[in-house]
């Protein structure tokens, strides 16, 4: 999720609205639509990672949480804005959370279930090297599951993942997902704390924790992405699980190898036990990083990621799924401080998504600006659109 600093990447006019694309031939036509975009916050220095966008049920405002450091190093802090108009324009930070010990870092995402409930996942990383750099060291965490309170900003912990010794814990909160069965889902990645040493019969790699009880308490982690036989080399990280309406799950997971970037088509596995055993994983055909999911009210899939086949890679792209098996693009949001698009690929690694009403969806996601301070130059920016 780090941003990468590249040379500068001439930006390329285009309309405010993103070019549409029918989802199947003849069918009607999906068309996504940029209806406002703001900038939420880019006076906090490298502000960047959305982790977490839902609405307060108390009263409609949306609560969107982000960071101000990437790959949760040391010393990050996450801080939660509002926006009481639908997302057109947020407050500066009403709250913020950081963890007092500073060979810590801390990052706190969350999702809004079905019921209206609000779970969040604390992932508290212990480094060897207290840097912005220092997710290249060796480190391990503590996954803790709270529930999340939009008024305040309250973390209640309700639970702790169990995880083997010395590993890394890197969960994807927002697309964590209630089955028809009940169970929740919390797709996520295990690795060990440092990647030159592994324990034996320790498994890792890409898939999800369960819980049975609504949150009370976890499972432990259960591989999704096995080996991929035309790719034994690669390793699967950041994923997302959707559940098609005759229970079947489709997952997509990031392709995080050193092979060309437009080369990397996230892996694709599917369920039909409630994620018990999974297909072996055959590349899709979406080169991506970072997917952030929703399921629509007409059954129909959203996926919002960073593409790896766009001009300037990473640039943020919405797909839409009828059956949550093929996704097609509907286009990128407006990037506001550059001019629609983005200055470089200091964008497309983390992002959210929540439902507005009707056919009004708010996405929030970070980009880079020449002209701001800091290291990264981020600031997190947002759209309200329109899909029909």
């Amino acid at each position: 999720m780090n941003p990468q600093r590249h040379f500068r990447i001439p930006l390329f006019i285009l309309a405010l609205t993103a070019l549409p694309l029918p989802w199947v031939s003849g069918a009607d036509p999906v068309h996504m639509q940029v209806l406002h975009h703001s900038v939420v916050n880019d006076t906090i220095v490298d502000a960047q990672t959305p982790c977490g966008l839902v609405k307060d049920p108390s009263d409609g405002s949306l609560v969107l949480a982000f960071q101000d450091k990437g790959d949760v190093v040391a010393g990050t802090v996450t801080h939660f804005v509002r926006s009481q108009d639908g997302g057109q324009t947020w407050s500066p930070p009403f709250a913020s959370y950081v963890d007092p010990d500073p060979s810590l870092g801390a990052g706190v995402g969350f999702v809004q279930l079905p019921s209206g409930k609000i779970v969040a996942v604390i992932m508290e990383i212990t480094h060897t090297d207290l840097s912005v750099e220092g997710f290249k060291s060796p480190r391990k965490s503590r996954t803790v599951i709270a529930n999340f309170d939009p008024k305040t900003a309250i973390l209640t912990p309700t639970a702790v993942l169990p995880q083997p010794a010395d590993t890394l814990v890197g969960a994807m909160p927002c697309n964590m997902i209630k089955l028809s069965n009940g169970d929740l889902l919390l797709p996520a990645y295990l690795i060990p704390m440092d990647t030159t040493k592994r324990t034996p019969g320790v498994v890792y790699g890409s898939g999800l924790f369960r819980s049975r009880d609504d949150g009370v308490s976890w499972s432990s982690f259960e591989l999704v992405f096995g080996i991929n036989p035309d790719h034994p080399e690669i390793f699967y990280n950041e994923s997302v699980i959707f559940e098609k309406d005759d229970g079947t799950l489709v997952a997509f997971a990031r392709y995080d190898n050193t092979t060309p970037a437009s080369q990397r088509f996230m892996g694709k596995t599917i369920s039909h036990d409630a994620g018990k055993t999974w297909s072996v994983p055959v590349d899709s055909d979406i080169p991506a990083i970072c997917p952030a999911q929703l399921k629509c009210a007409d059954g129909s899939f959203l996926m919002f990621a960073g593409a790896l086949d766009e001009r300037v890679p990473r640039t943020n792209i919405l797909y839409y799924s009828a059956d949550g098996e093929h996704f097609t693009k509907l286009g990128q949001p407006y990037y506001s401080r550059t001019a629609g698009h983005p200055w470089n690929t200091a964008t497309g690694g983390s992002q959210v998504i929540v439902h507005l009403d009707g056919d009004t969806y708010v996405v929030a996601f970070y980009s880079a600006d020449e002209s701001l301070p800091g290291r990264d130059h981020t600031y997190i920016d947002s759209n309200v659109v329109e899909i029909k």
